[in-house]
């Protein structure tokens, strides 16, 4: 059976250095006969935490950590604890993780500006590499993006014929079909790459400002890094 390796990211839409030092794309990597499994299991969640849900709710790690929109009402401690159910479920569907990520102050500095646009395709490329290191074919499902999708469709395609790149690569092996983007209230593997992408990228802040949250995003940290089986380096370094 193929993997589906679901994908999102943070960071990388703001092009430049801007406020984000890092841009982070991660990726979850789950069996054929686990996605219907944490589907129901993200479901359950939301369940427990509202009750009945409207159709296109989704978990955006974003809104949850803030307390936008329906999460204004719960408090942080409420919502900490539901990112750490969440994270929990990479261990309860032994899912794996992989992510990419772009030093941006470094690539802007290495390259006076002129790479900060390619962000994303660079990123990718990297986190493509990686997963398509690992073992067992596999279908590339991300979140949507308009301004760089058919980009990084031709980019796949030429890395699976070429193994050519935004930078020099290497033909890629197990990585099979095109690249499938979807909007991501329809599909939990995407929203769980976003929470995997933004405990990340929170977790290399060096405080939270209150020491729940400091100890909340250690424990999920962790979490991801005991499923990350890929290496972990920023680029550039």
């Amino acid at each position: 059976m193929a993997k589906l390796v679901y994908i999102d990211e943070t960071g990388l839409n703001e092009q430049g250095v801007g406020k984000q030092h890092f841009a982070t794309l991660a990726a979850i990597i789950v069996s054929e006969d686990t996605v219907k499994s944490l589907r129901d299991s993200m479901k359950s969640i939301a369940a427990h935490t509202f009750g009945i849900v409207s159709d296109d709710f989704e978990f955006h790690a974003y809104d949850v950590w803030n307390g936008r929109g329906i999460w204004r009402e719960l408090a942080h401690s409420d919502r900490l604890g539901v990112l750490k159910e969440l994270i929990a479920l990479l261990d309860e569907h032994d899912i794996s993780v992989s992510h990419s990520t772009i030093d941006k102050q470094k690539l802007h500095a290495r390259y006076a500006g002129a790479a900060d646009h390619n962000l994303y395709l660079l990123a990718l490329q990297f986190l493509l590499e990686k997963i398509d290191a690992l073992p067992e074919n596999k279908i590339i499902i991300a979140d949507e993006t308009k301004e760089h999708e058919l980009k990084a469709v031709r980019m796949l395609a030429d890395m699976q014929d070429w193994g050519s790149g935004e930078v020099p690569s290497r033909q890629l092996q197990t990585i099979i079909d095109s690249l499938h983007y979807v909007k991501s209230h329809q599909s939990p593997g995407v929203q769980m790459a976003d929470l995997v992408a933004y405990i990340l990228q929170r977790s290399r802040l060096d405080s939270q400002h209150h020491p729940d949250a400091d100890t909340a995003i250690a424990q999920m940290k962790q979490t991801i890094w005991n499923h990350c089986s890929t290496w972990r380096q920023t680029w550039p370094s």
